[in-house]
C-alpha cells in the first residue's frame, strides 16, 4: 500500500544523509540492530563485565517459585464437566464454583513437571530499577501499559519503543517493558539499556524462561506494583510483545469514560484521574476447554488497581501454578471475587490473519467479504484498538503504516478489480467465548450475567457479548 514518509522514518531522518525518503523497516530495523550492537559491543570490551550470550540461543529452563505443597497430587489430563450437583449455593442462589481440580497444562508442560526444573544461574539482587523515564513532565498519567517479555528480546522491545509508543507518547500513559532476572551474564546489557531508556522492570526474584512466564510472571509484577511502584496507577494494561496497541483510541473509548478528571482549584488544569468503577477488567472473554476456565485473552487485558492489589494476596494463600491467564480467573474463584468484565469485540481486538489481506498487495487490510465477528482476520474499519499474533518483524511494520500519531488511517478502498487469489483462503474460526457452557451461565443478583462464578458482564450485555439498545 503506498503511503507517505512514515512517521519512524520522519523520527529519525538525523540518522541518514540521504537525500531521498527511505523506507520505514529499514530505519527501525537498523536502529534495533544497532541498538543491539552497541549493547552487545559495551559487554564484551569493558573488563569489569562478563562475556554476553549469544542473542539467538535458547535460554535454558528454570524453576519459579514453587506452589504449596498438597497433600494429593492433582490429575493429569483435561477438566472434567461440571455437575450440577456438586454446586453449593450461597445465600442468593448463586452456585459456589471451585476450579477444577487437575494438573494444569502451560505450553505443553504440567505444572507439577514445570515447578521441577532445575535453576541454571543465580538471582543475585538486581540494580534498583527506575519507573521514571529519561524525560519527564508534570502531566498526570492513570495508565501503565507494560510489555511482559523476555530480557533477551531486545529487538523487539526496540520495534515497539520506535512504532506505537513513540507514536502515543503523548497518550497520558507511563510505557514500561517487564523482565524477569536475567542473570548475571545479562546484568550488564540489561543495566546499559535501562539507562538508555529508563522504562524496564525487572523482577529479579524470578528467573527469566519460558515457564515462568506463562505462570506467575503476570502475578508477580502485579506484586512489584503493589509493593514497589512509587505510582498507583487507575489502570494497568499486561500486554504481549506481538500485540500492536492503539493506545489514542483505547484511552479514548475505554478509559476516559471509567475515569473522572481531577482539577485544579480554578478549573483550568487537569491535576490528575479518578476511576470511576472498581473490580473491572477490560479484555477480550475467553474460554479454554482444556482446564474448564473462562477468562481474559491474555494478549492484552486491563485492570484497575485494585486487583493489582488483590492478585498477589490470593496468590500468597492459594498458591496456583498454571497457565498466566488460568491463574488469574483460578484466584478469583477460589477468593469468591467477583469482577467486571468490559468486553472487547473482536472488532477491536483480534489475532491477525495474513491469509485474509487483500490478494496481490504488501497491505495488512482485510480483502473484500472479510469476517470481522471472527477471532481471526486482517485489519479493517476504524474500531480496531489491538492486533494480536504480529510475530514477524514485516507484519509488525506493515501495520505500523497505517497508523499515526491521531490513530488508525482511512482504510483504503478496494481496488476495483482484485487479483486472482492463489494464496491460502482464511477459515474465520468462532470467537473461543461461543464455547462457553450453558452451565457457566447464571443471573445475578442485579440482573447482569455472571459467568464462572466471578465475571459479570456490563450491564445490558448478552452472552453474544453485544450490548442491548436502550429500552429492550
Amino acid at each position: 500500500m503506498a503511503v507517505n514518509r512514515a512517521w519512524a522514518a520522519e523520527g529519525l531522518r538525523s540518522f541518514s544523509n540521504r537525500p531521498r525518503p527511505v523506507p520505514t523497516r529499514f530505519w527501525v530495523i537498523s536502529l534495533a540492530s544497532i541498538f543491539v550492537l552497541a549493547l552487545l559491543f559495551v559487554g564484551h570490551t569493558s573488563d569489569s563485565l562478563p562475556s554476553i550470550p549469544g542473542l539467538n540461543k535458547e535460554p535454558e529452563k528454570a524453576q519459579p517459585p514453587p506452589p504449596t505443597p498438597e497433600s494429593n497430587d492433582p490429575p493429569k489430563g483435561p477438566a472434567k464437566n461440571y455437575d450440577p450437583e456438586e454446586f453449593d449455593l450461597d445465600e442468593n442462589g448463586l452456585k459456589m464454583w471451585a476450579p477444577p481440580h487437575m494438573d494444569a497444562l502451560v505450553h505443553g508442560v504440567h505444572a507439577s513437571e514445570g515447578v521441577k526444573r532445575k535453576p541454571t544461574y543465580p538471582l543475585d539482587p538486581f540494580p534498583q530499577t527506575p519507573m521514571t523515564s529519561p524525560v519527564q513532565d508534570n502531566r498526570p498519567r492513570p495508565w501503565l501499559g507494560a510489555v511482559i517479555c523476555s530480557a533477551w528480546d531486545i529487538k523487539r522491545r526496540m520495534l515497539i519503543r520506535y512504532t506505537w509508543m513513540k507514536m502515543f507518547k503523548d497518550v497520558p500513559m507511563d510505557q514500561r517493558f517487564v523482565i524477569s532476572n536475567p542473570g548475571p551474564d545479562w546484568r550488564a546489557v540489561i543495566q546499559q539499556e535501562n539507562a538508555t531508556f529508563g522504562d524496564m522492570i525487572v523482577l529479579d526474584h524470578l528467573h527469566e524462561d519460558d515457564f515462568t512466564a506463562n505462570t506467575v510472571k503476570t502475578v508477580e509484577f502485579y506484586r512489584w506494583l503493589s509493593d514497589k511502584s512509587p505510582v498507583k496507577y487507575e489502570f494497568v494494561s499486561k500486554m504481549d510483545t506481538d500485540l500492536w496497541v492503539n493506545a489514542r483510541a483505547y484511552w479514548d473509548r475505554q478509559l476516559l469514560p471509567r475515569l473522572d478528571v481531577v482539577k485544579s482549584a480554578d478549573g483550568n488544569t487537569v491535576t490528575g484521574y479518578k476511576a470511576n468503577v472498581n473490580h473491572t477488567t477490560i479484555g477480550q472473554f475467553y474460554y479454554d476447554n482444556y482446564h474448564r476456565t473462562a477468562f481474559p485473552h491474555g494478549a492484552i487485558y486491563t485492570v484497575t488497581w485494585d486487583i493489582v492489589n488483590l492478585l498477589p494476596k490470593l496468590q500468597d494463600k492459594h498458591h496456583i501454578i498454571a497457565g498466566e491467564d488460568v491463574t488469574m480467573a483460578w484466584l478469583l474463584i477460589k477468593g469468591h471475587q467477583k469482577v467486571t468484565m468490559a468486553i472487547l469485540t473482536q472488532e477491536e481486538k483480534f489475532e491477525f490473519d495474513h491469509k485474509d489481506t487483500r490478494p496481490g498487495e504488501r497491505t495488512p487490510w482485510a480483502r473484500k467479504g472479510t469476517d470481522v465477528t471472527s477471532s481471526w482476520h486482517a485489519m479493517y474499519g476504524s474500531e480496531i484498538l489491538a492486533i494480536h499474533q504480529l510475530k514477524k518483524d514485516d507484519d509488525w511494520l506493515m501495520v505500523a503504516e497505517c497508523f499515526d500519531e491521531r490513530g488508525i488511517k482511512e482504510m483504503p478502498p478496494y481496488p476495483e478489480k482484485e487479483p486472482e487469489d492463489k494464496g491460502e483462503k482464511p477459515g474465520y474460526p468462532r470467537p473461543f467465548w461461543t464455547q462457553i457452557p450453558n452451565d457457566f451461565w447464571e443471573t445475578d443478583v442485579d440482573g447482569t450475567l455472571l459467568c464462572n462464578g466471578v465475571w459479570k458482564l456490563e450491564p445490558g450485555v448478552g452472552r453474544d457479548m453485544k450490548k442491548k439498545p436502550e429500552g429492550e
